[in-house]
Protein backbone atom coordinates (compact mmCIF):
# COMPACT_ATOMS: atom_id res chain seq x y z
CA UNK A 1 0.00 0.00 0.00
CA UNK A 2 1.70 3.22 -1.13
CA UNK A 3 0.50 6.74 -1.50
CA UNK A 4 2.45 7.19 -4.70
CA UNK A 5 -0.04 4.99 -6.54
CA UNK A 6 -2.92 6.79 -4.87
CA UNK A 7 -1.64 10.22 -5.94
CA UNK A 8 -1.17 9.01 -9.51
CA UNK A 9 -4.81 7.96 -9.49
CA UNK A 10 -5.82 11.42 -8.29
CA UNK A 11 -3.84 12.94 -11.15
CA UNK A 12 -5.62 10.70 -13.65
CA UNK A 13 -8.98 11.67 -12.19
CA UNK A 14 -8.32 15.37 -12.62
CA UNK A 15 -6.95 14.79 -16.10
CA UNK A 16 -9.95 12.78 -17.25
CA UNK A 17 -12.32 15.38 -15.88
CA UNK A 18 -11.26 17.70 -18.70
CA UNK A 19 -12.41 15.26 -21.41
CA UNK A 20 -9.28 15.54 -23.49
CA UNK A 21 -9.45 15.40 -27.26
CA UNK A 22 -6.59 15.56 -29.72
CA UNK A 23 -8.50 15.87 -32.96
CA UNK A 24 -9.71 19.43 -33.38
CA UNK A 25 -11.27 21.05 -36.43
CA UNK A 26 -9.41 24.01 -37.92
CA UNK A 27 -12.12 26.70 -37.48
CA UNK A 28 -12.02 26.35 -33.66
CA UNK A 29 -8.37 27.49 -33.34
CA UNK A 30 -7.20 31.05 -32.91
CA UNK A 31 -4.22 31.94 -35.07
CA UNK A 32 -2.31 33.73 -32.30
CA UNK A 33 -2.76 30.73 -29.99
CA UNK A 34 -1.35 28.43 -32.68
CA UNK A 35 1.63 30.77 -33.09
CA UNK A 36 2.22 30.70 -29.34
CA UNK A 37 2.17 26.90 -29.33
CA UNK A 38 4.68 26.69 -32.17
CA UNK A 39 6.93 29.27 -30.49
CA UNK A 40 6.74 27.32 -27.22
CA UNK A 41 7.73 24.11 -29.00
CA UNK A 42 10.76 25.83 -30.52
CA UNK A 43 11.99 26.95 -27.10
CA UNK A 44 13.07 23.36 -26.40
CA UNK A 45 15.20 20.65 -27.88
CA UNK A 46 13.27 17.44 -28.49
CA UNK A 47 15.31 14.61 -27.01
CA UNK A 48 13.40 11.81 -28.73
CA UNK A 49 11.59 11.14 -32.00
CA UNK A 50 8.21 10.41 -30.44
CA UNK A 51 7.34 13.77 -28.92
CA UNK A 52 3.65 14.58 -28.87
CA UNK A 53 4.59 17.96 -30.38
CA UNK A 54 5.67 16.38 -33.67
CA UNK A 55 2.15 16.91 -35.03
CA UNK A 56 2.28 20.67 -34.38
CA UNK A 57 2.47 22.66 -37.62
CA UNK A 58 0.58 25.75 -38.82
CA UNK A 59 -1.62 23.74 -41.17
CA UNK A 60 -1.95 20.65 -38.96
CA UNK A 61 -5.36 18.99 -38.81
CA UNK A 62 -4.72 18.09 -35.18
CA UNK A 63 -2.53 19.29 -32.35
CA UNK A 64 -1.84 16.25 -30.22
CA UNK A 65 -2.12 16.96 -26.51
CA UNK A 66 -3.93 20.26 -27.05
CA UNK A 67 -7.55 21.18 -26.39
CA UNK A 68 -8.95 24.36 -27.90
CA UNK A 69 -12.10 26.01 -26.62
CA UNK A 70 -14.83 25.42 -29.21
CA UNK A 71 -16.20 28.94 -28.76
CA UNK A 72 -13.16 31.18 -28.28
CA UNK A 73 -10.50 29.09 -30.04
CA UNK A 74 -8.12 29.57 -27.12
CA UNK A 75 -5.95 26.78 -25.70
CA UNK A 76 -7.55 25.42 -22.52
CA UNK A 77 -5.53 22.27 -22.09
CA UNK A 78 -1.92 21.39 -22.79
CA UNK A 79 -0.89 17.81 -22.06
CA UNK A 80 2.84 17.37 -22.65
CA UNK A 81 3.66 14.60 -20.18
CA UNK A 82 6.85 12.86 -21.34
CA UNK A 83 7.05 15.00 -24.47
CA UNK A 84 10.89 14.87 -24.51
CA UNK A 85 11.23 18.62 -23.88
CA UNK A 86 14.80 19.57 -22.93
CA UNK A 87 15.83 23.11 -22.05
CA UNK A 88 14.80 26.00 -19.81
CA UNK A 89 11.45 27.63 -19.17
CA UNK A 90 12.11 31.36 -19.29
CA UNK A 91 10.04 34.28 -18.04
CA UNK A 92 9.32 35.39 -21.62
CA UNK A 93 8.15 31.93 -22.71
CA UNK A 94 5.27 31.84 -25.17
CA UNK A 95 3.54 29.49 -22.73
CA UNK A 96 2.50 32.47 -20.62
CA UNK A 97 0.51 33.97 -23.49
CA UNK A 98 -1.99 31.12 -23.24
CA UNK A 99 -4.22 32.88 -20.71
CA UNK A 100 -7.17 30.52 -21.11
CA UNK A 101 -5.19 27.48 -19.94
CA UNK A 102 -7.07 25.46 -17.35
CA UNK A 103 -5.01 22.25 -17.51
CA UNK A 104 -1.22 22.19 -17.91
CA UNK A 105 0.89 19.03 -17.70
CA UNK A 106 4.65 19.35 -18.31
CA UNK A 107 5.61 16.38 -16.17
CA UNK A 108 8.33 13.85 -17.05
CA UNK A 109 10.41 16.18 -19.18
CA UNK A 110 13.90 17.61 -18.77
CA UNK A 111 13.16 21.25 -18.04
CA UNK A 112 15.89 22.82 -15.92
CA UNK A 113 15.25 26.32 -14.61
CA UNK A 114 13.68 28.13 -11.72
CA UNK A 115 9.90 28.36 -11.70
CA UNK A 116 9.04 31.60 -13.55
CA UNK A 117 6.88 34.07 -11.64
CA UNK A 118 4.85 34.37 -14.85
CA UNK A 119 2.96 31.21 -13.90
CA UNK A 120 0.92 33.61 -11.80
CA UNK A 121 -0.51 35.11 -14.99
CA UNK A 122 -2.27 31.85 -15.85
CA UNK A 123 -5.11 32.64 -13.49
CA UNK A 124 -7.54 30.17 -15.06
CA UNK A 125 -5.36 27.16 -14.18
CA UNK A 126 -7.19 24.40 -12.35
CA UNK A 127 -4.62 21.63 -12.90
CA UNK A 128 -0.83 22.10 -12.87
CA UNK A 129 1.57 19.16 -13.07
CA UNK A 130 5.30 19.90 -13.25
CA UNK A 131 6.64 16.81 -11.51
CA UNK A 132 9.72 14.88 -12.65
CA UNK A 133 11.68 17.76 -14.11
CA UNK A 134 14.73 19.71 -12.92
CA UNK A 135 13.13 22.87 -11.58
CA UNK A 136 15.17 24.68 -8.92
CA UNK A 137 14.80 27.53 -6.47
CA UNK A 138 11.78 28.49 -4.41
CA UNK A 139 8.06 28.61 -5.09
CA UNK A 140 7.27 32.07 -6.53
CA UNK A 141 4.77 34.12 -4.54
CA UNK A 142 2.89 34.77 -7.81
CA UNK A 143 1.46 31.25 -7.52
CA UNK A 144 -0.87 32.76 -4.92
CA UNK A 145 -2.77 34.32 -7.84
CA UNK A 146 -3.91 30.86 -8.97
CA UNK A 147 -7.17 31.00 -7.04
CA UNK A 148 -8.86 28.40 -9.28
CA UNK A 149 -6.08 25.83 -8.87
CA UNK A 150 -7.38 22.47 -7.63
CA UNK A 151 -4.39 20.20 -8.29
CA UNK A 152 -0.68 21.03 -7.94
CA UNK A 153 2.15 18.51 -8.40
CA UNK A 154 5.72 19.83 -8.28
CA UNK A 155 7.28 16.65 -6.88
CA UNK A 156 10.59 15.14 -8.02
CA UNK A 157 12.37 18.38 -8.75
CA UNK A 158 15.13 20.30 -6.92
CA UNK A 159 13.01 22.96 -5.26
CA UNK A 160 14.07 24.30 -1.88
CA UNK A 161 13.36 26.82 0.86
CA UNK A 162 10.24 27.12 2.98
CA UNK A 163 6.80 26.00 1.93
CA UNK A 164 4.97 29.35 1.65
CA UNK A 165 2.02 30.09 3.90
CA UNK A 166 -0.13 31.31 1.00
CA UNK A 167 -0.22 27.75 -0.40
CA UNK A 168 -2.71 26.74 2.29
CA UNK A 169 -4.92 29.75 1.51
CA UNK A 170 -5.54 28.86 -2.13
CA UNK A 171 -9.32 28.59 -2.00
CA UNK A 172 -9.76 25.73 -4.48
CA UNK A 173 -6.65 23.61 -3.86
CA UNK A 174 -7.66 20.06 -2.91
CA UNK A 175 -4.49 18.11 -3.79
CA UNK A 176 -0.82 19.06 -3.67
CA UNK A 177 2.35 17.00 -3.98
CA UNK A 178 5.64 18.59 -2.87
CA UNK A 179 7.49 15.29 -2.43
CA UNK A 180 11.10 14.56 -3.45
CA UNK A 181 12.44 18.08 -3.26
CA UNK A 182 14.60 19.90 -0.71
CA UNK A 183 12.03 21.95 1.20
CA UNK A 184 13.24 22.41 4.78
CA UNK A 185 10.44 24.16 6.64
CA UNK A 186 7.19 26.08 6.60
CA UNK A 187 6.44 29.80 6.54
CA UNK A 188 3.92 30.46 9.27
CA UNK A 189 1.46 27.65 9.91
CA UNK A 190 -0.27 25.45 7.31
CA UNK A 191 -3.35 25.51 9.52
CA UNK A 192 -6.04 27.60 7.83
CA UNK A 193 -9.73 27.12 8.45
CA UNK A 194 -10.49 28.25 4.89
CA UNK A 195 -8.42 25.43 3.36
CA UNK A 196 -10.16 22.71 1.36
CA UNK A 197 -7.01 20.60 1.02
CA UNK A 198 -7.66 16.84 1.05
CA UNK A 199 -4.42 15.30 -0.30
CA UNK A 200 -1.09 16.52 1.10
CA UNK A 201 2.19 14.84 0.13
CA UNK A 202 5.46 16.08 1.69
CA UNK A 203 7.50 12.89 1.29
CA UNK A 204 11.32 12.90 0.97
CA UNK A 205 12.28 16.50 1.64
CA UNK A 206 14.63 18.10 4.18
CA UNK A 207 12.00 18.94 6.80
CA UNK A 208 13.19 18.78 10.39
CA UNK A 209 12.07 19.76 13.86
CA UNK A 210 8.51 19.65 15.13
CA UNK A 211 5.69 18.56 12.87
CA UNK A 212 3.50 21.46 11.66
CA UNK A 213 -0.20 21.89 12.19
CA UNK A 214 -2.04 20.52 9.18
CA UNK A 215 -5.30 21.86 7.65
CA UNK A 216 -8.17 19.97 9.29
CA UNK A 217 -9.66 18.99 5.93
CA UNK A 218 -6.74 16.70 5.02
CA UNK A 219 -7.68 13.03 4.55
CA UNK A 220 -4.46 11.69 2.99
CA UNK A 221 -1.16 12.79 4.57
CA UNK A 222 2.30 11.53 3.59
CA UNK A 223 5.30 13.18 5.28
CA UNK A 224 7.56 10.13 5.30
CA UNK A 225 11.33 10.17 4.72
CA UNK A 226 12.07 13.45 6.45
CA UNK A 227 13.63 14.29 9.81
CA UNK A 228 10.69 15.44 11.89
CA UNK A 229 11.52 15.09 15.59
CA UNK A 230 9.79 15.22 18.96
CA UNK A 231 6.50 13.62 19.88
CA UNK A 232 3.73 13.14 17.37
CA UNK A 233 1.61 16.29 17.82
CA UNK A 234 -1.85 16.05 19.35
CA UNK A 235 -2.96 18.44 16.60
CA UNK A 236 -3.17 15.33 14.41
CA UNK A 237 -6.29 14.56 16.44
CA UNK A 238 -7.95 17.59 14.84
CA UNK A 239 -7.84 15.87 11.45
CA UNK A 240 -11.24 14.31 11.97
CA UNK A 241 -11.45 13.02 8.39
CA UNK A 242 -7.91 11.61 8.23
CA UNK A 243 -7.84 8.21 6.51
CA UNK A 244 -4.18 7.68 5.56
CA UNK A 245 -1.22 8.67 7.74
CA UNK A 246 2.29 8.01 6.37
CA UNK A 247 5.02 9.26 8.73
CA UNK A 248 7.58 6.49 8.31
CA UNK A 249 11.33 7.18 8.29
CA UNK A 250 11.37 10.19 10.58
CA UNK A 251 12.61 10.65 14.15
CA UNK A 252 9.37 10.87 16.11
CA UNK A 253 9.60 9.73 19.73
CA UNK A 254 7.22 9.00 22.59
CA UNK A 255 3.76 7.51 22.28
CA UNK A 256 1.38 7.17 19.35
CA UNK A 257 -1.60 9.43 20.20
CA UNK A 258 -4.63 7.39 21.20
CA UNK A 259 -6.88 9.42 18.88
CA UNK A 260 -5.11 7.89 15.88
CA UNK A 261 -6.44 4.47 16.80
CA UNK A 262 -10.02 5.56 16.21
CA UNK A 263 -10.64 6.35 12.54
CA UNK A 264 -7.59 5.90 10.29
CA UNK A 265 -7.56 3.32 7.50
CA UNK A 266 -3.80 3.15 6.90
CA UNK A 267 -1.17 4.05 9.52
CA UNK A 268 2.52 3.69 8.66
CA UNK A 269 4.87 4.90 11.41
CA UNK A 270 7.75 2.63 10.49
CA UNK A 271 11.37 3.58 11.34
CA UNK A 272 10.93 6.19 14.03
CA UNK A 273 11.83 6.18 17.75
CA UNK A 274 8.35 5.58 19.12
CA UNK A 275 8.06 3.76 22.45
CA UNK A 276 4.36 3.08 23.03
CA UNK A 277 1.25 2.07 21.12
CA UNK A 278 -2.25 3.10 22.22
CA UNK A 279 -3.66 0.54 24.64
CA UNK A 280 -7.09 0.88 23.08
CA UNK A 281 -7.87 0.30 19.39
CA UNK A 282 -11.54 0.76 18.58
CA UNK A 283 -11.13 1.48 14.91
CA UNK A 284 -13.33 -0.61 12.66
CA UNK A 285 -11.75 0.98 9.56
CA UNK A 286 -8.05 0.21 10.16
CA UNK A 287 -6.65 -1.96 7.35
CA UNK A 288 -2.89 -1.47 7.70
CA UNK A 289 -0.75 -0.96 10.80
CA UNK A 290 3.02 -0.72 10.35
CA UNK A 291 5.08 0.33 13.37
CA UNK A 292 8.17 -1.73 12.53
CA UNK A 293 11.67 -0.56 13.50
CA UNK A 294 10.77 1.55 16.52
CA UNK A 295 11.46 1.07 20.23
CA UNK A 296 8.00 -0.10 21.28
CA UNK A 297 7.89 -2.23 24.41
CA UNK A 298 5.25 -4.00 26.44
CA UNK A 299 2.61 -6.27 24.98
CA UNK A 300 0.84 -6.20 21.64
CA UNK A 301 -2.45 -4.34 22.29
CA UNK A 302 -5.16 -6.96 22.49
CA UNK A 303 -7.70 -4.37 21.43
CA UNK A 304 -6.42 -4.83 17.87
CA UNK A 305 -8.87 -7.73 17.70
CA UNK A 306 -11.61 -5.10 17.37
CA UNK A 307 -10.14 -3.88 14.05
CA UNK A 308 -12.03 -6.34 11.89
CA UNK A 309 -10.81 -4.89 8.59
CA UNK A 310 -7.12 -5.30 9.42
CA UNK A 311 -5.20 -6.89 6.55
CA UNK A 312 -1.59 -6.02 7.39
CA UNK A 313 0.16 -5.93 10.79
CA UNK A 314 3.91 -5.28 11.02
CA UNK A 315 5.57 -4.71 14.40
CA UNK A 316 9.04 -6.01 13.52
CA UNK A 317 12.24 -4.84 15.22
CA UNK A 318 10.79 -3.53 18.44
CA UNK A 319 11.01 -4.69 22.05
CA UNK A 320 7.57 -6.26 22.41
CA UNK A 321 7.49 -9.06 24.97
CA UNK A 322 4.42 -11.26 24.63
CA UNK A 323 3.15 -14.70 23.73
CA UNK A 324 1.97 -15.58 20.24
CA UNK A 325 -1.16 -13.51 19.44
CA UNK A 326 -3.62 -16.33 18.79
CA UNK A 327 -6.39 -13.82 19.42
CA UNK A 328 -5.65 -12.18 16.05
CA UNK A 329 -7.32 -15.20 14.44
CA UNK A 330 -10.60 -13.36 14.95
CA UNK A 331 -9.58 -10.92 12.22
CA UNK A 332 -11.28 -12.29 9.10
CA UNK A 333 -9.13 -10.36 6.58
CA UNK A 334 -5.63 -10.60 8.06
CA UNK A 335 -3.19 -11.42 5.24
CA UNK A 336 0.22 -10.29 6.51
CA UNK A 337 1.60 -10.77 10.03
CA UNK A 338 5.18 -9.68 10.80
CA UNK A 339 6.44 -10.12 14.37
CA UNK A 340 10.15 -10.62 13.62
CA UNK A 341 12.95 -9.36 15.88
CA UNK A 342 11.05 -8.82 19.11
CA UNK A 343 10.83 -10.73 22.38
CA UNK A 344 7.85 -12.94 21.66
CA UNK A 345 8.04 -16.32 23.37
CA UNK A 346 6.26 -19.64 23.89
CA UNK A 347 4.54 -22.02 21.45
CA UNK A 348 2.81 -20.99 18.24
CA UNK A 349 0.37 -23.88 18.16
CA UNK A 350 -2.45 -24.62 20.56
CA UNK A 351 -5.29 -27.16 20.73
CA UNK A 352 -7.57 -24.24 21.61
CA UNK A 353 -6.72 -22.58 18.29
CA UNK A 354 -6.71 -25.39 15.71
CA UNK A 355 -7.36 -23.30 12.57
CA UNK A 356 -6.05 -19.76 13.03
CA UNK A 357 -5.65 -17.17 10.28
CA UNK A 358 -7.87 -18.39 7.48
CA UNK A 359 -6.56 -15.74 5.04
CA UNK A 360 -2.96 -15.34 6.16
CA UNK A 361 -0.63 -15.08 3.17
CA UNK A 362 2.64 -14.05 4.76
CA UNK A 363 3.92 -14.83 8.26
CA UNK A 364 7.31 -13.70 9.54
CA UNK A 365 8.07 -14.45 13.19
CA UNK A 366 11.87 -14.71 12.85
CA UNK A 367 14.26 -13.61 15.57
CA UNK A 368 12.11 -14.24 18.64
CA UNK A 369 12.04 -16.85 21.40
CA UNK A 370 9.17 -19.01 20.17
CA UNK A 371 9.63 -22.67 21.10
CA UNK A 372 8.06 -26.11 21.08
CA UNK A 373 7.28 -28.38 18.16
CA UNK A 374 4.90 -27.94 15.26
CA UNK A 375 2.11 -30.55 14.97
CA UNK A 376 2.01 -32.58 11.72
CA UNK A 377 -1.03 -30.70 10.44
CA UNK A 378 0.25 -27.24 11.37
CA UNK A 379 0.45 -25.90 7.81
CA UNK A 380 -2.94 -27.28 6.80
CA UNK A 381 -4.38 -24.11 8.26
CA UNK A 382 -2.30 -21.91 5.96
CA UNK A 383 -2.65 -23.92 2.76
CA UNK A 384 -5.94 -22.31 1.74
CA UNK A 385 -4.60 -18.83 2.32
CA UNK A 386 -1.24 -18.97 0.55
CA UNK A 387 -2.39 -18.92 -3.06
CA UNK A 388 -1.13 -17.39 -6.34
CA UNK A 389 -3.18 -14.24 -5.81
CA UNK A 390 -0.64 -12.94 -3.27
CA UNK A 391 2.45 -12.83 -5.43
CA UNK A 392 2.41 -9.05 -5.19
CA UNK A 393 3.01 -9.51 -1.46
CA UNK A 394 5.40 -12.43 -1.79
CA UNK A 395 4.11 -15.61 -0.16
CA UNK A 396 6.53 -16.18 2.68
CA UNK A 397 6.92 -18.28 5.82
CA UNK A 398 9.85 -17.25 8.01
CA UNK A 399 10.26 -19.04 11.37
CA UNK A 400 14.04 -18.59 11.53
CA UNK A 401 16.01 -17.68 14.62
CA UNK A 402 13.70 -19.21 17.22
CA UNK A 403 13.83 -22.31 19.42
CA UNK A 404 11.60 -24.75 17.58
CA UNK A 405 12.31 -28.46 17.93
CA UNK A 406 10.95 -31.68 16.47
CA UNK A 407 10.29 -32.55 12.85
CA UNK A 408 9.36 -30.20 10.06
CA UNK A 409 5.70 -31.06 9.39
CA UNK A 410 4.96 -32.88 6.13
CA UNK A 411 1.99 -30.51 5.75
CA UNK A 412 4.50 -27.85 4.64
CA UNK A 413 4.05 -29.36 1.17
CA UNK A 414 0.48 -28.06 1.04
CA UNK A 415 1.68 -24.47 0.62
CA UNK A 416 1.94 -24.92 -3.13
CA UNK A 417 2.29 -21.24 -4.00
CA UNK A 418 4.93 -20.47 -1.38
CA UNK A 419 7.82 -18.39 -2.71
CA UNK A 420 10.16 -18.33 0.29
CA UNK A 421 10.59 -20.67 3.26
CA UNK A 422 13.07 -19.98 6.06
CA UNK A 423 13.30 -22.36 9.02
CA UNK A 424 16.98 -21.75 9.76
CA UNK A 425 18.62 -21.35 13.17
CA UNK A 426 16.27 -23.55 15.17
CA UNK A 427 16.50 -27.04 16.64
CA UNK A 428 14.50 -28.98 14.05
CA UNK A 429 15.36 -32.69 13.85
CA UNK A 430 14.34 -35.63 11.69
CA UNK A 431 14.35 -35.73 7.89
CA UNK A 432 13.69 -33.13 5.20
CA UNK A 433 10.04 -33.64 4.22
CA UNK A 434 9.77 -35.06 0.70
CA UNK A 435 6.57 -33.00 0.38
CA UNK A 436 8.76 -29.93 -0.18
CA UNK A 437 8.91 -31.13 -3.79
CA UNK A 438 5.27 -30.00 -4.11
CA UNK A 439 6.31 -26.35 -3.65
CA UNK A 440 6.79 -25.78 -7.36
CA UNK A 441 6.81 -21.97 -7.04
CA UNK A 442 9.50 -21.93 -4.35
CA UNK A 443 12.38 -19.53 -5.02
CA UNK A 444 14.19 -19.54 -1.67
CA UNK A 445 14.72 -22.38 0.83
CA UNK A 446 16.77 -22.02 4.01
CA UNK A 447 16.86 -24.82 6.60
CA UNK A 448 20.43 -24.20 7.72
CA UNK A 449 21.73 -24.53 11.29
CA UNK A 450 19.33 -27.12 12.60
CA UNK A 451 19.81 -30.78 13.55
CA UNK A 452 18.22 -32.26 10.43
CA UNK A 453 19.51 -35.67 9.38
CA UNK A 454 19.09 -38.17 6.55
CA UNK A 455 19.37 -37.58 2.83
CA UNK A 456 18.16 -34.68 0.73
CA UNK A 457 15.08 -35.88 -1.20
CA UNK A 458 16.11 -36.25 -4.85
CA UNK A 459 12.69 -34.90 -5.89
CA UNK A 460 13.79 -31.42 -4.78
CA UNK A 461 16.05 -31.32 -7.82
CA UNK A 462 12.95 -30.73 -9.94
CA UNK A 463 12.13 -27.36 -8.32
CA UNK A 464 12.95 -25.17 -11.31
CA UNK A 465 12.48 -21.75 -9.65
CA UNK A 466 14.63 -22.50 -6.61
CA UNK A 467 17.38 -19.90 -6.94
CA UNK A 468 18.58 -19.81 -3.31
CA UNK A 469 19.26 -22.92 -1.20
CA UNK A 470 20.92 -23.15 2.20
CA UNK A 471 21.07 -26.51 3.99
CA UNK A 472 24.39 -25.93 5.73
CA UNK A 473 25.28 -26.97 9.28
CA UNK A 474 22.94 -29.90 9.75
CA UNK A 475 23.54 -33.68 9.89
CA UNK A 476 22.63 -34.48 6.29
CA UNK A 477 24.10 -37.50 4.51
CA UNK A 478 24.32 -38.91 0.99
CA UNK A 479 24.41 -37.24 -2.40
CA UNK A 480 23.26 -33.72 -3.20
CA UNK A 481 20.50 -33.81 -5.88
CA UNK A 482 21.80 -33.18 -9.38
CA UNK A 483 18.99 -30.85 -10.45
CA UNK A 484 19.91 -27.64 -12.27
CA UNK A 485 19.09 -25.31 -9.36
CA UNK A 486 21.18 -27.35 -6.92
CA UNK A 487 24.14 -27.26 -9.31
CA UNK A 488 24.01 -23.45 -9.35
CA UNK A 489 24.63 -23.19 -5.60
CA UNK A 490 28.04 -22.75 -4.03
CA UNK A 491 29.60 -25.08 -1.46
CA UNK A 492 28.62 -22.79 1.41
CA UNK A 493 25.02 -23.83 0.87
CA UNK A 494 25.84 -27.37 2.04
CA UNK A 495 28.90 -27.03 4.26
CA UNK A 496 28.87 -28.34 7.82
CA UNK A 497 27.23 -31.66 6.87
CA UNK A 498 30.00 -34.18 7.48
CA UNK A 499 28.54 -37.06 5.47
CA UNK A 500 27.11 -35.06 2.55
CA UNK A 501 28.79 -35.44 -0.84
CA UNK A 502 28.60 -34.41 -4.47
CA UNK A 503 28.82 -31.12 -6.33
CA UNK A 504 29.13 -28.31 -5.34
CA UNK A 505 30.99 -29.83 -2.37
CA UNK A 506 34.54 -30.98 -3.03
CA UNK A 507 33.79 -34.36 -1.48
CA UNK A 508 32.78 -36.86 -4.12
CA UNK A 509 30.36 -39.71 -3.48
Amino acid sequence: MTLHVRFSSISCFFALSFLVTTLVSLPSRRFDEVESLLAFKNEFTLSCNKSVTNSWTRDAISFDGVLFDKDTGGVTELKLRGACLTGTLDANSSLFRLHQLRHLDLSHNNISSSLPAEFGRLTNLEFLDLHQNRFTGELPSSFSNLTKLQFLDISNNSLQGKVPEWLWRLPSLTATNLSHNSFDGFQGSPLHNSSVLVYLFLRSNAFQGSFPNIPPTVKYLDASNNNFTGEMPLSLCDLRKLLVLELSNNSFSGSVPRCLSESITLMNLRRNNLTNLPDTFSNSSLELLDVGNNQISGKLPRSLEHCKRLEYVDVESNQISDTFPFWLESLPNLEVLVLRSNRFYGPISSPQHPRPFSKLMMINIAGNMFDGSLPPNYFVNLSAAITPRVKHIGSLVDFSGNRFVGQIPESIGLLKSLLALNLSNNGFTGHIPSSLANLTELESLDISRNQISGTIPQELGKLSFLSYINMSHNKLTGQIPQGTQFQKQNEYSFEGNVDLCGFPLRKSC
